[in-house]
């Protein structure tokens, strides 16, 4: 029970990097047009570095670093996919009337 409370008590912190990872992310996509799979590589030692800064190196800040950095990139999949299907949705209903 008391590892169900850490991990609740890391949930502003997952956060707060997930959201950072977001934007690193998009900022060096969009300045250094670095290809997508040098993007995932990079966020993925970001995170791990700023978990293992605040948090030690340990098992623990390892799995929250994963955890973030996956939470990063499947919401900005997320994002990318619905963006491009609600797009062809659109020009199917244009290309109807």
């Amino acid at each position: 029970m008391e590892s169900v409370k850490e991990l609740y008590y890391l949930m502003p912190h997952m956060v707060a990097i997930w959201i950072i990872l977001n934007i690193l992310g998009n900022t060096i996509k969009m300045t250094f047009k670095v290809q997508g799979k040098y993007i995932v590589w990079i966020l993925l030692i970001v995170s791990l570095v700023i978990n293992f800064l605040f948090f030690g190196f340990n098992f623990e800040s390892l799995f929250i670093g994963f955890v973030t950095f996956s939470f990063s990139v499947s919401s900005y999949d997320l994002v990318k996919y619905y963006n491009e299907i609600r797009s062809k949705k659109i020009a199917r209903n244009v290309n109807k009337r």
